[in-house]
């Protein structure tokens, strides 16, 4: 009987993960119709702005832009191989300044935010995998707990000798 209910169980688990593609977007697009439109007609033109020209507003009404502080581009399309080869390197440029700052952040939020230290870290893990070897009992776990148990104080007192 338990395996009956456990069966049906699992086959109504399994019909519900295999739902159709789009029934969990809740949006009221027919994709069809979007699909078959021209991608001209949907396609935006980026619009490039000034970036000491931004400047914050309590205002709340929406920002218009001069034609002298705006100005529209061309898509990726539009431009020649010339153009095209700048504005790759130009991007790959500022990735990769992006992520050297994002990874100097990070290294300086965790080192200020005082994160746990590696040793500190180690320690608690075997500490805590030796205490529950050395509760579970039998001579196996006894033993396999008290050396992470050790292994675990090795950790600790070399991450206060540090400090």
């Amino acid at each position: 009987m338990k395996n009956r209910i456990t069966l049906l169980l699992s086959v109504l688990v399994l019909a519900s993960c295999s739902a159709p593609k789009y029934t969990y977007f809740f949006s009221h697009e027919n994709h069809k119709v979007a699909s078959k439109q021209s991608p001209a007609s949907t396609r935006v033109q980026p619009l490039f702005v000034d970036a000491e020209m931004l400047v914050a507003s309590t205002e709340t009404g929406p920002v218009l832009f001069s034609e002298k502080t705006a100005s529209v581009g061309k898509t990726y399309l539009q431009m020649d191989r010339g153009e095209r080869k700048m504005l790759r390197h130009q991007l790959k440029k500022d990735i990769k300044s992006y992520l050297a700052v994002k990874k100097s952040n990070s290294i300086k939020s965790v080192q200020a935010s005082g994160g746990m230290d590696h040793d500190l870290k180690l320690a608690a893990i075997f500490g805590a995998v030796g205490i529950v070897g050395l509760l579970i009992g039998g001579n196996v776990f006894n033993i396999i707990g008290g050396i992470m148990l050790l292994i675990g104080v090795v950790f600790f007192v070399k991450w206060i000798i540090r400090q």
